[in-house]
């Protein structure tokens, strides 16, 4: 089985292959535009280095979020035209799990913090096994925090940047994962994932593919401030 995985809900964008649960190849680009300039090529790229067509991939996984709005309805409409095109399955990921991925080898909670906007943050948890302890969810660092106090625990994404001082102080310096690479989502991350989802049977017809943000956007929060003005 051949799975083609991508992300775009964050700075970067990413694109990995995975053929029977081994690694082919990944990219992760960081260079400041748009996704929608650079994903597609990405993935073309990919698929010329190890000799693969779109006809080749058998599941097409996805990271649906959260993050940036934009990044992730780009991400999610770019697999569902390749998936809607070769009439393939869909595998869809969790943002905050494919990062989890990147400290797999911890063997404590593993925790995705997502900087979402001022004091605020996406974030979820997983045990070692991979398993889901707490669901994806927004909170204050305030809350975060408390929710974390006491407890054995690696914080990975942007998150960790944004608010190292205070998690050092609340959960200790070695809560934070301090590799830079760790805080990014990798193609490869996302298309491993996806196999292990796709060879589980958790696959999904593309029509059912839908972003996931946690909250709505700042032009539908000032919206709806108008209409309650």
């Amino acid at each position: 089985m051949i799975v083609l995985g991508l992300d775009a809900s964050s700075d970067s964008a990413a694109v990995g292959i995975v053929k029977d649960g081994v690694l082919l190849c990944e990219q992760t680009i960081h260079n400041g535009k748009n996704h929608s300039l650079t994903l597609l090529p990405a993935v073309e790229t990919l698929l010329g280095e190890v000799g693969l067509s779109f006809e080749n991939i058998d599941v097409y996984a996805c990271g649906i979020g959260p993050g940036s709005f934009t990044g992730v309805r780009i991400g999610a409409a770019t697999l569902k035209g390749f998936a809607q095109a070769w009439d393939k399955p869909v595998v869809a990921l969790s943002s905050l799990q494919i990062l989890a991925e990147n400290i797999r080898d911890f063997d404590g909670l593993r925790v995705s913090a997502i900087h979402a906007r001022t004091d605020e943050l996406f974030c979820a948890a997983y045990d070692a096994d991979g398993n889901e302890v707490m669901a994806p969810q927004v909170m204050t660092i305030a809350e975060f925090l408390e929710a974390l106090k006491g407890k054995n625990c690696k914080i990975v994404g942007n998150g960790a940047a944004v608010f190292a001082g205070e998690m050092e102080e609340v959960l200790g310096k070695d809560s934070l994962a301090h590799a830079g690479w760790t805080h990014i989502i990798r193609g490869g991350a996302v298309a491993e994932l996806g196999y292990q989802f796709a060879s589980g049977g958790k696959t999904i017809s593309c029509a059912e593919l839908a972003p996931s943000y946690l909250r709505v956007s700042q032009a539908e929060r000032e919206y709806q401030e108008k209409q309650h003005n």
